[in-house]
């Protein structure tokens, strides 16, 4: 386990330094593909806490990405409040929302959870479109630039900004995730009664996954707002629950890795195939079908299996020509 550990701690430790020194080297498109990346790689980690490792659904995640990027633009456009200040307030005022919603919303189960929290996101995205002199309504609001001690931060900084929260989400999920949280999450999503019988408090955990999902996800919203410089309702509407939604069941669900795996290939995706950008939904659906029947655990999940398969069968092969050696 210990060993495991260390080789994965010097695989983050290594993408990190990676990371740390593309901007010395690469075109400006390059890192803004890197932040976009990242931003979606903390917004489908946070959903895997709560699906991946919990076993629950959540279909209102567009409802906190919209609220993490709507508050601190709004604070500083209406009030001056620094993004510094108005950025650990989204996502402490996301957590305090999804904190109160857990009291009737984790009482559902199955479909009802669904409906419940997808109800949850159609109702943000309607008060985003539909209250103008708070968001812009329709028509947007561009977001004040970023000021750190009276001067205006660069694309350098905010990019270091974006990759230093990415990696402390991702390294806060590895830990969590093999810690006593992590499984007792995983006992629930397994087998609740069980879970109930060892003496796991299930309401709690499930509370902590879901307040650590929307406060996840209300950090990407927060930092999408800065990267996108412009924010409209239409960014956050059904769509972008459901394309989180892909990128972890893409990737693998109950990984980390394959979360951050997920949301670079679909984010990716469309600057892949600028060819068929109008036809990009329906790609993105036919990968997802793809991935769901022929590899339901995820390509991280799905991997490990074939390579356990190939080196059975080469050892099979190998039997089989010793024997046939031996005749």
């Amino acid at each position: 386990m210990w060993r495991n550990r260390k080789r994965d701690l010097m695989l983050i430790c290594g993408v990190a330094l990676v990371g740390a020194l593309l901007p010395l080297g690469v075109p400006d498109f390059v890192r803004y593909l890197v932040v976009l990346v990242s931003i979606y790689g903390i917004a489908a980690l946070g959903l895997n806490i709560f699906m991946g490792y919990c076993g629950q659904i959540n279909l209102g995640s567009a409802g906190f990405f919209c609220i993490g990027a709507y508050l601190p633009t709004m604070l500083k456009v209406n009030y001056d409040v620094r993004f510094f200040i108005g950025f650990p307030l989204a996502v402490a005022f996301c957590a305090l929302i999804a904190w109160l919603l857990s009291y009737p919303l984790l009482r559902l189960k199955g479909h009802a959870m669904a409906i419940g929290t997808l109800s949850f996101g159609m109702a943000v995205f309607l008060i985003a479109e539909r209250f103008p002199s708070l968001t812009g309504g329709a028509d947007g609001i561009t977001v004040p630039p970023m000021v750190l001690f009276g001067e205006e931060v660069g694309d350098t900084f905010y990019y270091y900004l974006i990759l230093v929260c990415f990696f402390l989400t991702y390294l806060v999920c590895y830990f969590l995730m093999s810690s006593r949280i992590g499984r007792a999450l995983k006992a629930i999503r397994d087998d609740e009664d069980a879970a109930l019988a060892l003496g796991i408090n299930i309401s709690q955990y499930k509370t902590f996954a879901w307040v650590l999902n929307n406060a996840l996800m209300g950090l990407a919203g927060a930092l999408f707002a800065k990267q996108a410089g412009f924010l409209s309702p239409s960014t956050f509407a059904l769509w972008t629950s459901i394309s989180v939604l892909v990128m972890i069941c893409v990737g693998g669900l109950g990984t980390n890795l394959g979360s951050v795996l997920g949301a670079a290939i679909m984010t990716l995706l469309p600057y892949i195939l600028v060819s068929i950008q109008e036809y990009i939904m329906l790609t993105q659906g036919v990968i997802l079908f793809s991935v769901l029947r022929f590899m339901p655990d995820g390509i991280v999940g799905t991997m490990p299996k074939l390579f356990r398969c190939n080196s059975r069968s080469k050892q099979v092969l190998i039997e089989q020509a010793e024997q046939a050696v031996a005749l």
